[in-house]
This record gives C-alpha cells, structure tokens and sequence, in this order.
C-alpha cells in the first residue's frame, strides 16, 4: 500500500516539551463558523499531521489549551501554518478552539497516540471523522459517476473558497489518508468504498456539483471481489487495505473504453 508519510518530515515525532499555555479546554470553535475549512495551502499534508500529533501531544490527555504560535515555534513553521493546521483539524473534530487557541479533544487524542503505533489503525479513526463530514458528501458527489483527475477533483472541492489551489489539493490528500478516496498511478482519483456510506443521505448544504438532471448515476455494485459494502466495513484494517490495493491494479489494467 502507497506509503503517504515517506516524506523526510514523517520520520518526526511529536514534540516532548510542553507547549504553554492556559489550562482549560477551548469553547468557542471555527467548526462553528459560517462556511468550509480548507486545509493550510503552507505545508505539505505529512508536515500538517506531524504538527497535529504534536499539538495533540501538548494539549496531552488532559485537554490543556495550547497556543498555536507556541506549537509553531516548537515545530520551526510559521504561526499562520500552525493555526490554519490546526483550525482545519478543529473543523474535523480533533482539536476545540479559534483565534490562536486549541485544546485537543478524545477524537484527535486518539488519533495522535495510535499514530505512531499503527498508522493503518489511525487512518481509519480519521476516516471516522471525515465519514458525516461535508468533504466526504462533496467527494462522493464528485466521483460517483466515474474517476476523475486529481486536480478536477480539487478544483470541484474547493470551488469558489479563496486561496492557492494546492489548498484543494492537500484536501484530496486528507481525503486520500483517511481512506476514503482511493488514488491511481496515473493520476486519476475515486471512491474507496467506504465513500458509498455517505451515498443518498442528503448530506450537508455545502457540496460539489451533482450531475446534470438528465445524468443517472449508476447503481452501487451488489459485491466488491465478492464482499458487499457491510462484509467490507466489517474487514480487519490489513485486509480491507489489501481490497484497495486490488481494486487498484484492477482497474488500471482494465482496457479502457
């Protein structure tokens, strides 16, 4: 399975030192503005999850509220870098707070800890949190039809928002972490099957595009090499990301038509 975190900046862990910063959880959060969150367009989404494992490990079990600013001089980035990262994470669930100031909660806790014991583990606790997320509606509605270039879907994702496009892209990266878009080697993108979960809930207002009115999306295959979606939420973690990699080379060496 493609290993998303050979980056240089992977190989770092979570800073030891303690971050100051006032005791106390967070109230107020950015999840509670108006509008989406894109991730930060200034690092690289290895560098992003280092600084959420370190800001987790910070904040520490018992939720202390950090400063952003702090955590960026810990981990050499600026403190624009550091609040967009963790004010993205916040709008995931895994940290609480706005304005410079976060608290971690159990979600990004967890995530954090078992990072560095099991990533594949990890990625499915964050695909836990992207799953009722409105990214995850806006994916499925993007790439139900058919796969798509990387940076289509992008570009769909990130619509009007302001920013660099790479900010649309590092977003198709998280989405790719936590296994819920799957990508190709040649650069084409789709839905992992847990994607389908969020298939005709309706979803959150904010999506991408649908399908023209006269388009008919496809019906949702009955079985994947033999397993329905239930038998495949029910797989180990090593093996549901085996089926992913079969679909993988499945489909590029299917012709194309």
């Amino acid at each position: 399975m493609e290993n998303l975190f050979s980056h240089p900046d992977s190989a770092r862990h979570p800073g030891t030192s303690p971050i100051s910063g006032e005791h106390g959880t967070a109230h107020d959060s950015d999840s509670l503005h108006e509008g989406p969150t894109l991730p930060s367009d200034r690092a690289n989404v290895q560098r992003q999850v280092a600084l959420l494992c370190a800001g987790a490990e910070s904040s520490g079990v018992d939720q202390r509220t950090i400063a952003s600013a702090d955590l960026a001089r810990q981990e050499s980035v600026s403190a624009d870098t550091a609040t967009e990262t963790l004010r993205f994470c916040t709008s995931l669930g895994l940290f609480t707070g706005a304005r410079g100031k976060f608290a971690v909660t159990d979600a990004g806790w967890a995530i954090a800890q078992r990072w560095r014991e099991d990533e594949t583990q990890a990625r499915l606790l964050l695909q836990a949190q992207f799953l009722p997320h409105r990214w995850a509606t806006a994916a499925w509605d993007s790439m139900r039809d058919a796969p798509v270039p990387v940076e289509l879907l992008a570009k769909r994702l990130q619509g009007d928002l302001p920013g660099k496009p790479r900010r649309g892209v590092y977003l198709v990266e998280w989405l790719v972490l936590a296994l819920l878009v799957h990508r190709g080697r040649h650069g084409l993108v789709w839905p992992a099957p847990a994607l389908a979960a969020v298939a005709g809930t309706g979803g959150p207002a904010f999506s991408a595009p649908r399908p023209a009115p006269e388009q008919v999306p496809l019906p949702e295959p009955a079985a994947l090499f033999g397993l329905t979606n239930s038998e495949l939420r029910k797989l180990a973690a090593d093996r549901y990301c085996a089926v992913l990699d079969n679909l993988t080379q499945f489909l590029e060496l299917a012709p194309a038509t």
